[in-house]
């Protein structure tokens, strides 16, 4: 049954998994910002909210013991 617990628990997988990825596997795949790049392109948007992760490095700590408390609660 799809409800929002399993919807949120998706998002957040979804954005350890970008919170991961390191500049070095970055590079070898070519999704660096460089000069002359059209900024309104997805590519460039998708590289923007890849390297915005360390913005939110203190707000997934949070957000993940939030959902571990609550799945080690209500199981």
């Amino acid at each position: 049954m799809f409800s929002f617990m399993v919807f949120f628990q998706t998002c957040l997988l979804f954005a350890n998994a970008l919170a991961i990825l390191n500049e070095r596997f970055l590079n070898k795949v070519g999704w660096v910002m460089r000069d002359g790049m059209d900024y309104d392109s997805f590519q460039a948007k998708c590289i923007t909210l890849v390297n915005a992760r360390y913005f939110f490095r203190y707000p997934l700590i949070i957000l993940n013991s939030i959902v571990i408390i609550f799945l080690m609660i209500l199981g």
